[in-house]
């Protein structure tokens, strides 16, 4: 096989990224686009040692389990599972995290049926677009091209509420009025990086960040007065600056141009204040049943103490504090552990402290907390909700030698779950049925959510 090669392809299965994978002449093909049980004409366009990468030229037969109009955004491919049906969607993802546990050498671990979102399209509350310019010099918001840096036109994404399209559109025009630099990390100059949109679903309420390389814009006054004009909802307008040369998105410095530096919203009963750094559950309606499986997986109890790590602005925590004695939540983010002391405050709960601390220290992960209560912290019931790539090893075995009776794990990640689950499996823990949740419709990501539970030693 050659580049440029014309090749009849049957696609055996779909990646989580979104490529048809085939088979011809003893080599794997990925191809874009693609469903199982497609059959296409395929281009070769990069040939390797252990792979090639084809085009769709033409559809020879088209999958059952094919379904257009989910997305029209012909330019972005970020959605791995746009051209598929939800159904075939969910059973893709129940098969990743099946898989990942197997992996990972749990074959003995069940897996329960995936809860699927109740909504599959319009549930994001938050959006976070890099914006460039084309040849012509027009501005693009979008998200970036798979494995590149170049930003595809994705403003009326399907996956966000249409007053995110809206007010990107009316900012592109802002943009444009000003004639606005766009940063070039080539050089590492130019002002706009990126539009940052947080929304309540519950209280409608809107923040709109703008993310640049500098400290001011120069249009401040007057976008302030067209977007808060057109768009009554957003209850806050800040600038974030990040002048370093980097993928991580937000800078530590914000600056508020308009209203407040938050919103509210409401999440399985509780009322939160979340800024714009917090952690908050993309989907609320799916989030409000995937909270509602980790207190069931819980189990709390009025004589439990419940640690709850990488809290954010307290949304598990204090979703269960009521029924547990007391509640610790720790966070690394100091924005989002006031929020979470005002959250408890709102809501009347009088049970729940909050601190700052660094999981990935677990030598002073309780530091603050332990010398302002004058105590020391033994959680029975230790909530873990990290991000992407799981747990530090340090971490899991500091969380072992606390010796709480339940752990609760909350991850988007399935293969870096079954990892940690294998860990904990060897300092005393059983891992109970999994439960996938379906977060994120559309995508190739699933959350999850298992409790492991320390097995008494005779």
């Amino acid at each position: 096989m050659k580049k440029n090669d014309i090749i009849e392809l049957k696609i055996d299965s779909i990646t989580n990224l979104g490529f048809g994978v085939g088979r011809h002449a003893g080599l794997v093909v990925f191809v874009s686009g693609c469903v199982t049980d497609d059959v296409i004409l395929a281009k070769i366009i990069k040939v390797t040692p252990s792979y090639a990468v084809g085009r769709v030229e033409k559809f020879i037969k088209k999958s059952e389990s094919r379904e257009s109009g989910r997305c029209s955004c012909e330019s972005c491919h970020s959605c791995a599972y746009k051209c598929v049906s939800y159904g075939y969607e969910k059973e893709l993802k129940l098969s990743e995290v099946k898989n990942a546990f197997l992996k990972a050498g749990l074959t003995d671990v069940e897996i329960a049926e995936l809860i699927p979102s109740p909504k599959t399209a319009e549930y994001r509350n938050k959006a976070q677009y890099p914006i460039g310019r084309d040849k012509n010099g027009e501005y693009v918001i979008g998200f970036f091209a798979p494995k590149s840096h170049r930003v595809t036109e994705s403003r009326a994404c399907p996956l966000a509420p249409p007053v995110f399209s809206e007010i990107l559109n009316a900012l592109a025009d802002i943009f444009g009025r000003y004639n606005i630099s766009v940063y070039d990390e080539k050089c590492g100059e130019g002002l706009l990086r990126h539009v940052y949109l947080r929304r309540g679903e519950v209280s409608g309420e809107i923040l709109l960040t703008l993310v640049i390389n500098g400290d001011s814009l120069p249009c401040e006054n007057e976008l302030v007065d067209i977007i808060t004009k057109a768009f009554p909802d957003v209850v806050g307008i800040l600038t974030n600056e990040n002048t370093q040369n980097t993928n991580v998105i937000l800078g530590e410095k914000f600056r508020t141009l308009f209203g407040r530096a938050y919103i509210y919203d409401t999440l399985a009963g509780v009322r939160l204040k979340i800024s714009a750094p917090s952690f908050y559950q993309v989907n609320h309606g799916a989030a409000e049943l995937l909270y509602r499986k980790a207190q069931e997986l819980a189990a709390p109890t009025k004589d439990d103490v419940l640690l709850d790590l990488y809290c954010g602005a307290g949304s598990i925590g204090l979703s269960m504090a009521d029924s547990v004695r007391e509640l610790i939540g720790i966070e690394i983010i100091d924005s989002a552990v006031l929020c979470a002391r005002e959250n408890a405050k709102a809501n009347g709960i009088t049970n729940a402290k909050f601190y700052t601390g660094d999981a990935k220290n677990t030598e002073n992960l309780l530091e603050n907390a332990e010398c302002e209560l004058g105590k020391k912290i033994e959680p029975t019931i230790v909530v873990l909700d990290p991000p992407r790539a799981g747990c530090d090893a340090e971490l899991i075995k500091y969380v072992a030698s606390l010796a709480p009776g339940r752990i609760v794990y909350i991850s988007c990640n399935p293969t870096t779950l079954a990892r940690d689950c294998a860990l904990f499996k060897k300092l005393g823990y059983a891992c109970g049925k999994v439960t996938a949740v379906d977060l994120f419709p559309m995508t190739g990501h699933v959350e999850s959510v298992v409790c492991l539970k320390r097995q008494i030693q005779q």
